[in-house]
Parts: structure tokens; C-alpha cells; sequence
């Protein structure tokens, strides 16, 4: 019997220049009702949130309705309080493990033996995180802040929050709540509007891999914030230390049934002893985040330059460990690769996902660059990337543009001689990038085709029980996710990136729904999830199997594991929609490298 792992995330804007004006890209926040707000001078013009809010009808757990707030937010001295980061580290462990487990907020929080509103452990996250960040340990004082008036925010938010920017926003929300005493409605940032439940939850989600990992995060993920239900702000009971609201005999009825040895089958798994790899156990931030060496930069150089002066064009993607790299992510490693090596440093480089760039072009380019020209370039690719999370159409340099593919080629060919030499090269020449094939598209086939002959593997489009290819509501949503769409790699991943943030993970063994159910139910184990993926792309006219396996995963844990496999350039290609970790052909939450497979199918016998 076989059942999966768990999590579920994309990006922004495609920049129009090669490096745009980063200011355009800063969070704001704005109020949805200004009128009240009745002292703005405090509030920073382009930093406004909703103030206010009717917190007289809060639930404290004793049922007491009384104000939490006095007039006009002035607070008595005697009220105010003190949390050490100890404190703060241990209640956002356990406001995250609550919301998820119930999809959303307590009412309140015990912190140093205080019972805080949700608005009030807002205030003290951000502010313990600014301070973590700026290595200050003292204890964060704090008062009582009002719940925002009319929380609401983007449906669907997505793709990450780099480091440098959920830390400008705990700046600001922490510079409002002093002004003003109150929690905002929504914060605006450049992946749109984030209410105040998912702020609540981006910051318990970042100060517990802290609390773990003793170190933040370089980028959280923004998808998991969507799973977050804005509900009145009273409606829940409170999280103490220890109880995270799972002791029996004090469940309200939206508990999920968490009282150990009482689950029913649909009970997300909750029972201490049978949970999914996993599950509960494997933050939504990107707890690991994905890290290479620079050795291992140095040797993917070698073979990517190999490549392309085989084939005058990029690969689709290289292998580094066992993870597979889009050349968009490539020159990103590339890049940040050289900085360091420029730089004498050994750290490993952590990177996340960036999107290919929207128009590549350049110039017809001679002579060479010396050192000092190739390194500043370098510099100025990886810090647009981080600001962009999207590889730039060009490069500038005192010889013209060097476009994205030739950039690509040009750093490939100074790691590759660093790792050969062991040093850096005096100059590069740029002639020879002249011949890299403009294929911008980072998913192209590097032999520039990207219709290969499918007649070999009809077994493997074929329509089954629960793979129902020619259903029309498959057919229709594999035509829509595909719709303008050419390569191969695109349809595929723009069908795997659906699967993977829109169906919901489900604890149970086997096929309970098929592809047709999981549709339409919007949740399912890893057999069901793949059974949707393989109905898609295969009605998308792309050959894909199912493969099945014993996995270690991330929990420590080894369990029986399904997943697809979709055929693209002649290679097949994991596509594991169980966690938002996962991409495309790169698989995170569990070790690859350590798989015991045990057969790849048409269709799948359980």
C-alpha cells in the first residue's frame, strides 16, 4: 500500500529592461479605509496600512468581551510587557504547528506566561526577527495592539520572499504597529496584497526554521500563505506551550479530529505513530534551501560548455548532485559562483527558482574581456537575479550586450578553465558566443528541436481506469494549461506547477479518486495526485509513466512512494507534485539518490 509525502508555489513580473529600476519592486502597504487613520503624520506616506478595527468583540478563552483596546489605542504604562527571543522562538513554533494543522489563526498565544492576542505575537515576531537579524538578543517589549478591521488580501499568492525583503516588511509592520497600536488589514509587496492571517503565518513560519536551524531563512515561500482562512480573529482557543490544541478533551469541532487514537480515514493523518512522510514535519519556508558547492559549479561548467560547443546550444538543464538545473538557474550559480571564487570564499551558495528571461538578444561580439569587465559583470547578473528571481535578456559590457545564452556559455567557459588552471582567467574572448543558438526559452531542446517522434510510447499515452486521458474535462484543462504554450517542457510544467499548487495533499493508501476525481475534489495522496499529472500531459500529447518506489524523505522516514515521470528530449523527466518543494525535474523532499525503485508502469496496478 502506497500513500505520499506533502507541501505546495511561482513568480512575478518579467522585467522589461535588462536591469530595472529595483525601487519599482519594494513592498508597500496601503489602507483600505484612510479615513481611519487619524494621525498619518507618524506613518511614513507610502508605508499605510487600515487602522483601527472593532476588537471589542474578541474572545479571550474565559469568554470575557471586554475592549482589549481603550479609546484611540492609548495604552497604560502598566500594561506594557517583556518576551525574551526564547520566548518568541517557542510561541512561533507553536503558532505555526496550529495553523498547520487548522488552516487557521488562535485566538491567542502564551508567551513568558502571558496570554497575547494574534495581533499582539505579530508585533513581537517581527520585532524578535529584526532583532535576530541584526544579532541583538535582548527582550522585545511590547503592549496590547488592536486586530485589524477588515483583513483581506491576494487569493493566490505565489512564487518567494527573499530574505532582505520579509525583513523590510517586519520593519515596517513593526514601525506601524508602534505608530498606530494597531495590526494592518494587508501589507502590499510585490507578490501582492498579504493579509494579515498570512503575515501572521509568514513570520511563525520563518522564526520556527530559526528556532530549528539557527540561522533565517534566505526565502520563504509564498504559496502555503493561501491556505490560510481569514476568520473572525476570536473564534479559536488559545496555544500554550505544549498543547498546540491537540489535547484530547479539548478539541472545538473544526479540530480535525486530532484526539490521538480517534482519526477517521480522512483525518489528514494526525494519529502520533502514522503519519506520511512528512507531514507536519516539514515547514512550508524553504527549510532546506537548495545549496551547491562551488566544486560542483565547476564541474556541471565543464559540461555544460562541453555541450554547447558541441551543439551551438544551451541544454535544457544540467545535473548538479541529484538535483536538475535550468540554465536560468545555472547562471545564476555561475555568476554567484565567480563572485565568490573572486572573493576567496568556500561557502556553499543556496539559490531558489528564476525565470527564464522573456526576449534574449545581444550583439555580434569581438575581442575579449579582461578580468576586472567579466567579474563586474558577474556581479551586476547575480544581484538582478536576486532582486528579479529572472535571468536578465542581456548583459551590458563596454562591447556591447551579450545576450542570456552566450552569457551563459562566456561564465561556463571561465569556470571550466578555473577548474582546469585553478585560477581565474585574465580575459575571455567573446567571438565564439556569437555561435550559441538564441533559444531564450530555457526549456528548449538543446538540439534545438522539440518534437520528437512518440510512436515508441503509445503504451505510454494511452487512457486507463484511472487515468481518464480522454475525459473532457482532462482534455479541457490540459488544452487550457498548454494554450499558447510550444515546448514540451513548458506544457509539462505548466501542467506539473497546477497539480503541484492547486491539489491538496490527502493521507490514505492507494487510488481512491483517479485523475478525474482528484479534478474534482482538489485533493489527493501521491497516487491520486499522480494519476492527474499522467492523465494531463498525456491528453496534452506528451508521453508520461508512473514510477514506484520506497523513498527516504526529508522526516528521516522510508515509505512506499509513487510519482510520475514525463518523457521530454528523450529523457524522462520526475514530476512530483507531493511538495511545494518540488519542481520540474527536481525533487526535494525526499533523497533520490537512495531510492529503491521498484517498476515504472503504464498504469498503475493499486
Amino acid at each position: 500500500m502506497e500513500h505520499p509525502s506533502m507541501d505546495q508555489n511561482d513568480y512575478m513580473e518579467n522585467p522589461q529592461e535588462e536591469y530595472p529600476d529595483s525601487s519599482v519592486l519594494e513592498p508597500e502597504y496601503e489602507s483600505s479605509s484612510e479615513e481611519e487613520l487619524t494621525d498619518t503624520s507618524t506613518v511614513d506616506p507610502e508605508v499605510k496600512y487600515a487602522a483601527g478595527g472593532d476588537t471589542d468583540s474578541a474572545i479571550l478563552e474565559n469568554g470575557d468581551t471586554s475592549p482589549v483596546v481603550n479609546e484611540a489605542n492609548i495604552i497604560p504604562a502598566s500594561t506594557k510587557k517583556e518576551a525574551s527571543m526564547e520566548d518568541i522562538l517557542d510561541a512561533s513554533t507553536r503558532v505555526k504547528n496550529f495553523i498547520d494543522l487548522h488552516k487557521r489563526l488562535p485566538n491567542f498565544v502564551t508567551v513568558a506566561g502571558e496570554q497575547v492576542l494574534i495581533s499582539d505575537f505579530l508585533y513581537i515576531s517581527v520585532k524578535g526577527l529584526l532583532g535576530i537579524s541584526t544579532g541583538q538578543n535582548g527582550n522585545i517589549a511590547y503592549e496590547s495592539y488592536g486586530l485589524p478591521a477588515n483583513s483581506s488580501g491576494t487569493s493566490n499568492l505565489r512564487g518567494t520572499m527573499l530574505k532582505k525583503d520579509y525583513l523590510d516588511l517586519a520593519s515596517r509592520i513593526g514601525n506601524f504597529m508602534d505608530a498606530n497600536g494597531v495590526a494592518p488589514n494587508f501589507g502590499r509587496s510585490t507578490r501582492g496584497n498579504i493579509k494579515f492571517e498570512s503575515a501572521v503565518y509568514l513570520f511563525a513560519r520563518i522564526l520556527d526554521f530559526q528556532n530549528i536551524n539557527k540561522q533565517l531563512p534566505n526565502y520563504a515561500y509564498m504559496a502555503p500563505l493561501n491556505q490560510v482562512r481569514t476568520t473572525p480573529l476570536a473564534d479559536t482557543v488559545p496555544v500554550t506551550p505544549g498543547n498546540n490544541n491537540t489535547n484530547p478533551g479539548n478539541n472545538t469541532p473544526d479540530d480535525n479530529n486530532t484526539n490521538p487514537g480517534n482519526n477517521t480515514p480522512d483525518d489528514n493523518n494526525t494519529n502520533p505513530g502514522n503519519s506520511t512522510p512528512g507531514e507536519n514535519t516539514e515547514p512550508p519556508v524553504e527549510d532546506n534551501p537548495l545549496k551547491v558547492t562551488v566544486g560542483q559549479i565547476l564541474d556541471a561548467a565543464n559540461r555544460v560548455k562541453a555541450f554547447v560547443e558541441k551543439n551551438k546550444a544551451l541544454p535544457n538543464f544540467v545535473t548538479i548532485g541529484n538535483m536538475q538545473i535550468n540554465m536560468s538557474q545555472f547562471l545564476y550559480l555561475l555568476s554567484a559562483g565567480l563572485v565568490q571564487i573572486n572573493t576567496g570564499s568556500n561557502g556553499d551558495i543556496a539559490f531558489g527558482d528564476f525565470k527564464a528571461p522573456t526576449a534574449s538578444s545581444g550583439n555580434q561580439l569581438s575581442n575579449s574581456l579582461n578580468r576586472n569587465s567579466y567579474m563586474d559583470l558577474a556581479g551586476r547578473i547575480k544581484d538582478f537575479m536576486e532582486n528579479n528571481l529572472q535571468a536578465p535578456n542581456f548583459g551590458n559590457t563596454n562591447n556591447g550586450r551579450i545576450k542570456f545564452e552566450s552569457m551563459v556559455y562566456m561564465f561556463s567557459k571561465i569556470m571550466s578553465f578555473h577548474s582546469n588552471q585553478g585560477r581565474l582567467p585574465t580575459f575571455v574572448t567573446l567571438a565564439d558566443t556569437n555561435a550559441v543558438a538564441t533559444t531564450y526559452n530555457q526549456n528548449q531542446s538543446a538540439g534545438g528541436g522539440d518534437k520528437p517522434d512518440y510512436s515508441a510510447y503509445a503504451i505510454y499515452l494511452a487512457n486507463s481506469q484511472n487515468c481518464q486521458v480522454t475525459n473532457s474535462a482532462i482534455v479541457n484543462l490540459a488544452n487550457s494549461l498548454t494554450s499558447g504554450l510550444s515546448s514540451t517542457w513548458d506544457k509539462a510544467e505548466a501542467i506539473f506547477n497546477w497539480v503541484r499548487d492547486r491539489v491538496s495533499y490527502s493521507f490514505y493508501y492507494n487510488t481512491r479518486y483517479g485523475a478525474l476525481g482528484t479534478l474534482n475534489s482538489r485533493t489527493g495522496n501521491c497516487v491520486d495526485q499522480s494519476h492527474l499529472v499522467v492523465a494531463l500531459t498525456r491528453a496534452a500529447g506528451i508521453p508520461t509513466r508512473y514510477a514506484h518506489g520506497d523513498c527516504t524523505f526529508s522526516s528521516g522516514s522510508r515509505y512506499g512512494h509513487v510519482w510520475a515521470e514525463i518523457l521530454i528530449n528523450g529523457n524522462w523527466v520526475r514530476a512530483d507534485p507531493s511538495s511545494s518543494r518540488n519542481r520540474l525535474g527536481v525533487i526535494n523532499n525526499w533523497n533520490t539518490g537512495t531510492a529503491s525503485i521498484k517498476g515504472y508502469y503504464a498504469s498503475l496496478p493499486f
